[in-house]
């Protein structure tokens, strides 16, 4: 795919995984029902921690359970969670190369953000990820839709910088 030099362009796709944005509906639940138990005073001190460990684990799977991919003239940027929040972004002058590859959630060592043999993965749903090179060396993948256009995009900015 040829984007003409000076062209804005922006290709963006998203993913997300309901049973992770469920596990974080129950727990959001445990986590008001803790409160209002701690703060009525009728298991005492002990619901505190019990609130607040469940109210981290509940932030952690939504941050967890969807991601947005964007390529624009500038590089790629992974935004998680509804918020975007966290994201991290490559300029293009920073990756060496992208393509796609089909990966399972087995292959990631599970669903949401890993670390493994095999770089970084944001695993929200098994089949195609995006996959860049950093020119580091590292290698940084995403599972959403149409990974093949925004591989071939991030391949054009990398060859027009020469």
């Amino acid at each position: 795919m040829e984007i003409p030099k000076g062209q804005r362009f922006v290709w963006l796709s998203r993913a997300s995984n309901r049973w992770l944005h469920l596990m974080a509906a129950v727990f959001g639940v445990i986590t008001l029902a803790a409160t209002a138990v701690a703060v009525g005073g009728l298991a005492g001190a002990s619901a505190v921690p019990l609130a607040a460990t469940f109210a981290v684990a509940t932030l952690a799977l939504l941050a967890c359970a969807s991601v947005q991919a964007r390529v624009t003239e500038k590089g790629l940027e992974v935004a998680l969670g509804p918020l975007g929040r966290p994201a991290r972004r490559w300029a293009a002058d920073a990756i060496a190369s992208a393509w796609v590859e089909n990966r399972t959630a087995m292959q990631a060592g599970g669903w949401g953000y890993r670390l493994n043999g095999l770089g970084t993965t944001v695993m929200l749903r098994g089949g195609e990820c995006l996959v860049i090179r950093t020119v580091k060396g590292k290698d940084f993948a995403v599972s959403v839709d149409d990974a093949e256009r925004g591989a071939a995009l991030l391949n054009s900015l990398i060859s027009q910088r020469g």
